[in-house]
């Protein structure tokens, strides 16, 4: 049971961490270290296991939140823009791990009302802070325009919207865009992560994924994007992740 559970949400935990550190190797390393200690550790024969999600991202919160337990990291988990780190970690497993708020307020060991009060003030100081201008990868029409009306209610601006590899890698390299939404299929037969990888080349840009199966994106590669939109997607989850996007590329 436990570890269908862990083989579960181990891909969902590692996006977290990642996210939450601005670190790939940071995050793997909470989430490792949270299985050391909480699983694979002997216990005490009275000591719960880990029964449920609420309760596997409470324990790995609890590393998150611990500057004291990232040396590895310059600045361990700084506020960023507006946000503290309490901001992001709430707003990011509401709107993209989709927790109730009753279960977030569980993993980030404060009560409710705090929760949402946090929440209230984390989107309302996003906007302010973050407009950038927008590359959209994405060769369905009716998916780019639904990412176009996102992003500028955001107070972003599309700057170019490319439906195969050549397009956007010549867009990003005339835009120099502050942020890429990236498809993996594209019209042509080409991909999206191809086209990233060699945007990568010469304008580093934090850049999100979107595919219908992000599973398959969080398993360890080498070039693994630290951020991902399954389709079809909500828009208060694009949103978040466009936020946590740009958040952590401003701590750096």
């Amino acid at each position: 049971m436990l570890y269908e559970l862990i083989t579960k949400e181990l891909p969902f935990m590692r996006r977290y961490a990642r996210a939450m550190t601005g670190d790939q190797m940071a995050g793997d390393l909470c989430v490792e270290t949270m299985l050391q200690e909480h699983v694979l550790k002997p216990q005490p024969a009275d000591a719960p296991l880990p029964a449920d999600r609420t309760t596997l991202f409470g324990l790995l919160d609890s590393i998150i939140s611990d500057p004291a337990r990232h040396p590895e990291l310059d600045s361990p988990l700084p506020s960023l823009g507006n946000l503290s780190s309490l901001s992001r970690r709430a707003l990011f497993l509401t709107a993209v791990e989709q927790f109730e708020k009753d279960a977030a307020a569980q993993i980030l060991g404060i009560a409710l009302e705090e929760l949402e009060d946090t929440l209230k003030n984390a989107e309302r100081d996003l906007a302010s802070s973050l407009a950038t201008d927008v590359l959209i990868i994405e060769d369905e029409p009716m998916i780019a325009f639904q990412l176009k009306e996102i992003i500028e209610s955001l107070g972003h601006k599309l700057v170019a919207r490319a439906q195969t590899r050549e397009e956007a890698v010549e867009e990003a390299r005339t835009k120099k865009p502050g942020l890429m939404l990236v498809d993996i299929q594209l019209a042509d037969g080409s991909s999206g992560l191809d086209a990233m990888d060699e945007i990568m080349e010469f304008h580093q840009v934090p850049s999100i994924v979107i595919t219908a199966y992000p599973e398959r994106l969080l398993a360890g590669r080498a070039n693994e994007p630290a951020f991902l939109i399954p389709k079809p997607f909500r828009a208060d989850h694009v949103k978040t992740v466009i936020s946590q996007a740009l958040l952590t590329q401003s701590a750096y």
